[in-house]
Formats: structure tokens, sequence, C-alpha cells
């Protein structure tokens, strides 16, 4: 019996003991791991990969290693330029941007001349990345090659090198007899400044390409045009869709007051996105002769309509237009409600501080975000009791917070302007600004030394002076 029993505990560890590694095992595989070990490990993965037979996973593992990987991956991806499928030398070229440099051109630029055409269009856009500048002038004759992906990457190539010396190619290359190789160019023309290019992409507005008009127009909105309005605003008076509503946009961006008219007849439009992105410019250039206008899209069926108007309108909300304002904090759209939030902010004043108070309370947890920001711009102590009354009753944690955040920068507001008004008073006549940098130190000499300090230095240097006495007498 005694035999077996002891069996049964030996077995009964064993089984423990096991248990207890299974487990240890399993928590260490959940642990997390650094980073760095995990980038090895996921380099040695897809170094594994590349040996594969199946060109799908090769391909797949040299773009990994250019997202994940650092300067030791480049001996392999160097090794993947001479793969012989065409896309896995493509990869290649796109993931040696991240981690070549000059040293490897030698390996890259005979690529340039690849059968393939997504090779070459590769090559040419990593030549330049590694070479810089240098490269440019070489690669300048790709723009005029057969293939449209290499033109394409050569205009993006050329032109993101910001060199003012190839803007006579880019140019040329604007009519290019592909469309995609034109919208590239123009893309690449707003990183440049001067007349010259606004006037170059002036030029297509008047293409006969509803798509290269409609990127024209995004571009001047981009660089802010001003010499551009008046071809924009005929633009946005026209039928085709997509040159209309970019044209909307890049008025709005530009906030020429001169666009105000054909805006507020856009806000008519049967197209709502036409609508929405009227409202939008209305309310940068901050337009007011637009808010009638503007009014009754706050009852439109589409939410993006409304809440584009109710963004417009609380953008140029000032004091006079507090009754609208306080119509659309009781509307029943809740993004109309959060954009009244943010203009009675903006308003202040006795009526605002009502109405925001009664938008703390909101059913909706944005509205009452914006109703706690605005309360917090806003210096009165009215707001003060509002907001420290919604602490109390607010259920949420992350308004809590925000409550609390807005809160404790009022007390650091009044503590600083409590400060500067004591000093004031002690020293009348004298800025603030000269009385922080007088009484700030500007060495180490400047500092004051404490009492305590001075007495027992003095104590210290006595005590030497009656040890030397003491010696010079034995001496004698």
């Amino acid at each position: 019996m005694a035999t077996q029993k002891t069996k049964i505990i030996w077995i009964t560890m064993v089984v423990l003991m096991v248990a207890a590694g299974v487990i240890i095992a399993a928590l260490q595989l959940k642990a997390p791991r650094s980073w760095k070990h995990k980038r090895k490990s996921m380099i040695n993965k897809y170094s594994r990969m590349l040996d594969s037979n199946d060109p799908a996973e090769r391909r797949r593992a040299v773009m990994s290693l250019g997202g994940v990987g650092d300067k030791s991956v480049v001996p392999k991806l160097l090794k993947a330029l001479q793969d012989q499928d065409d896309k896995v030398r493509a990869n290649a070229l796109v993931s040696m941007r991240a981690w070549g440099d000059k040293s490897q051109l030698d390996q890259v630029e005979p690529l340039l001349k690849d059968k393939s055409e997504e090779v070459r269009a590769a090559a040419v856009f990593t030549t330049v990345k590694l070479g810089g500048k240098e490269k440019i002038p070489a690669i300048k004759g790709f723009l005029k090659d057969p293939s449209t992906k290499v033109r394409e990457q050569a205009v993006i190539a050329v032109g993101l090198s910001q060199d003012r010396n190839v803007l006579p190619d880019l140019y040329k290359a604007l009519n290019d007899k592909e469309i995609l190789v034109q919208r590239r160019v123009i893309w690449v023309l707003t990183k440049f400044k001067g007349d010259e290019v606004v006037d170059q992409i002036r030029r297509v507005l008047h293409s006969k390409v509803p798509m290269l008009q409609g990127d024209a127009a995004m571009a001047l909105g981009r660089i802010k045009a001003r010499a551009a309005v008046p071809d924009l605003i005929q633009l946005a008076g026209e039928k085709k869709l997509y040159p209309k509503r970019s044209a909307i946009m890049a008025l709005g961006n530009i906030g020429d007051s001169r666009a105000e008219g054909v805006l507020i007849q856009a806000l008519t439009d049967e197209q709502s996105s036409m609508r929405r992105e009227a409202a939008l410019a209305l309310g940068r250039l901050g337009a007011q002769s637009a808010i009638p206008a503007l009014l009754p899209l706050l009852k439109e069926k589409k939410r993006v309509v409304r809440s584009a108007a109710a963004h417009a309108l609380a953008q140029m909300a000032e004091a006079k237009h507090i009754g609208i304002v306080l119509k659309m904090a009781g509307d029943k759209d809740e993004y109309v409600r959060e954009e009244a939030a943010e203009a009675l902010g903006r308003i202040k004043g006795e009526k605002a501080i009502k109405a925001l108070g009664k938008l703390v309370e909101d059913k909706i947890e944005r509205v009452r975000w914006a109703a706690v920001s605005a309360l917090g711009d806003i210096k009165k102590p009215q707001a003060k009791t509002i907001l420290k009354q919604a602490l109390e009753q607010e259920t949420s944690r992350w308004i809590k917070r925000r409550i609390q955040n807005v809160l404790a920068k009022r007390e650091g507001r009044q503590k600083a302007r409590t400060s500067k008004r004591a000093l004031t008073k002690a020293t009348p006549g004298v800025s603030t600004d000269d009385l922080t940098k007088r009484a700030a130190p500007e060495s180490k000499a400047d500092v004051a030394v404490p009492k305590k300090a001075e007495t027992i230095k003095s104590k210290k240097s006595s005590k030497k002076k009656t040890v030397k006495k003491k010696s010079s007498k034995k001496k004698k």
C-alpha cells in the first residue's frame, strides 16, 4: 500500500511539473517582446521566403523586408535584383529606397535598361532617390520613354527633386499623349513656386479633358494662386461635375472675396456634393453675405449638407448673429448642435453661456464635449459654475476628464493673472516682463548663498586657521 501511495505521489508531481512547464512556455509566447526581437524574427522569416520556388512569396518577402528591415537587409535586396521574376526585381528596387545609398547605384542603374517596363519604372525613381540631384540629367531622358509607366515615374522622380532646371522638361510633359502622365505633371508642379508655374497650370484649365481641368483647379487651390481666381470662377459655373467641384474647393482654399457670388449660386445646385463644398468654401471665406442663403441648408435632408452649412455658419458667427446660433443650438441634428456650441464659445456673453449650460446636458456626448470646450474659452465666473455642476452630473469618463482639464487650465490662468497683478502693485511703473527678467539670475555667481551655508563656510575656515596656528607653534 505504501509503495502504491508513493507511486501516485510521484506521478502527480511529474504531471504538475509538466503542466507548470507548459504554462510557463505559453506565458513566454504571449509575453510582449521588444521591437528589436520582433524585427529580427520577421527579417529571418522573410529571408527564408526569398528562397521559395513560388514567385508570389518572393515578391511579398522583398516588399516586407523594405518595410520592417534595416540596413542589414540590403545584401538580400541586392541579390533579389537578379531574380528571374520581373515583379520581384521591381519590388526589390522599391524596398531599396528605404535602406539603400549611393554605394549601391552601380547595381541599380543597369536595371534602367531592363526589358520589363515595370522594372525600368521602379529603377528610374530609385536611382534619383539614392543618387540625388546628380542623377537628374540622366533621368530626364526617360521623360520620352515609350512606356507610360516609365514616363510617369520619371515625372515624379524629376519633379520631387524641386530643381527648377527641370521645369522646361515638365512643361513639355504637360503635352504628353497619355492623361496619366499629364496628371502627374500637374501634381508635381505644385511643389514649385512662381507666376510661370501658375500660368502653365492655368493653361490646363481650358483643356477639353474634364479630369485634367479638375486636377488643374485642385492644384491651383493647393498653391493658393489668386491670379487664377477669374478662371476658377468661370469653371465653377460650368456643368461638368469634377471640374466644377474642384473649382469650388479651390476657391474656398484661396479665400478670395471675388468668389462669393458663384459660391452662393452653388448652394442651390442639384448635386448635394456641390452644395456641401460651396457651404464649406463660404465658411472659409467668412462671407457673411452668404448667411441668408446658408440658413435653408440647415433643413436639408442630407446630413452632409446640413453639417457643412452649420460649420460655415459657426465659422462666421458674431455677437449680432446670436439669434441664428441659438436656433442651431436647439436643432434636431447633433452635428448642427455641436457646431452651435463652438460658435457660442466664440460669441460669449450671457445668452451664449445659458445656451451652453443646456448643451452641457445634451444626450449626445460629442455635443456635451463641444459645450465643455466652449465654456473653457469663456472667462466669466458663470461658465466655471456650470462646469462644476456638469462635473457632478456627468456620467461619461472621458467628458469628466475633459471638464477637469478645462477647470485646471482656468485655475492656472487665474493664478498667473493674480501673480502679475501683485507684481505690478508692488512695483508701479515697471512691466511684469522686466520684473521676471530681474528675478531670474543670469549666472551661478548671481545666485544668493543662504545664511546657513555662509555660517558653515565661516566655521570651516576658522577651524582651518586654528589648525594652522597649532602646527606653527609645534614647529617653533
